[in-house]
């Protein structure tokens, strides 16, 4: 029974695709947050990316113009185009998750199918099991093909540039 139970969690690994930020506050607290914008800004040249070397992505201040090319007392706006209520940060992130959920998937499913290569040393039951997992693992490649899909034509529909799908 432990041996199947250890068969199981070895065959579906959890994945995580959100990053996670650390940082130390001034009283030594280890504090945790899934985006940098909700780090607070004092610790967020110190925040250390989970699971990564490098040092996580600056959260850019909107382009500053040079005084002399702005008249005295005019601001000026700066807009950020939207797509269909999202603008391009959102859009990449969406298709980034969406891409790495499905290579994810794709590479757990053929890891899977390598694993029925070689069946002499295994038992009739672990056979079942992994013939199973591989049902599974072809469903949910094939629902996150189709999640893809249709972030594509909602893409399509408001006319997202094709940078932003990578």
């Amino acid at each position: 029974m432990k041996k199947l139970i250890l068969l199981l969690l070895l065959i579906y690994p959890m994945t995580a695709v959100a990053e996670t930020y650390e940082w130390v506050d001034e009283r030594g607290t280890v504090n945790f947050a899934e985006d940098l914008g909700k780090v607070p800004k004092k610790y967020r040249k110190k925040a250390k990316r989970l699971g990564s070397d490098e040092p996580p992505a600056e959260i850019a201040p909107p382009a500053a113009v040079p005084d002399t090319a702005k008249p005295k007392g005019v601001e000026e706006k700066v807009e950020k185009k939207s797509y269909g209520g999202k603008d391009e940060l959102a859009w990449r992130r969406e298709f980034l998750q969406a891409n790495s959920n499905l290579q994810s998937a794709q590479t757990e499913l053929d890891t899977l199918k390598a694993r029925l290569s070689d069946t002499s040393s295994m038992s009739r039951s672990e056979y079942l099991i992994i013939q199973n997992s591989i049902k599974h693992a072809e469903a949910r490649v094939q629902a996150l093909q189709k999640k893809l899909d249709q972030l594509n034509a909602s893409a399509d529909r408001y006319e997202v540039p094709a940078e932003f799908r990578k």
